[in-house]
């Protein structure tokens, strides 16, 4: 369901926190610019990431996105 609304243009406002990794890897517009700006915000700010670590798709830099299964392919945006 989540890549069948992202294949139209249709993001998710709200969702529960096991699916926040999919959802988030659906708004990859402009090479994840703006995810790309909030996880060196989020590292810069919570190095040792005692706040909330993978909400909203933020994950800190230490975690290895590949083992965790984020990714950011497919999504609304993408080429």
């Amino acid at each position: 369901m989540v890549k069948n609304c992202a294949a139209h243009s249709w993001g998710e406002y709200r969702t529960h926190l096991a699916l926040m990794d999919q959802i988030t890897s659906t708004y990859n517009l402009n090479d994840n610019a703006l995810m790309k700006l909030n996880e060196t915000i989020k590292n810069a700010l919570d190095p040792n990431s005692i706040t909330a670590p993978g909400k909203n798709g933020l994950w800190p830099a230490k975690y290895e996105k590949k083992a965790m299964g984020v990714g950011r392919r497919g999504g609304i945006g993408s080429s």
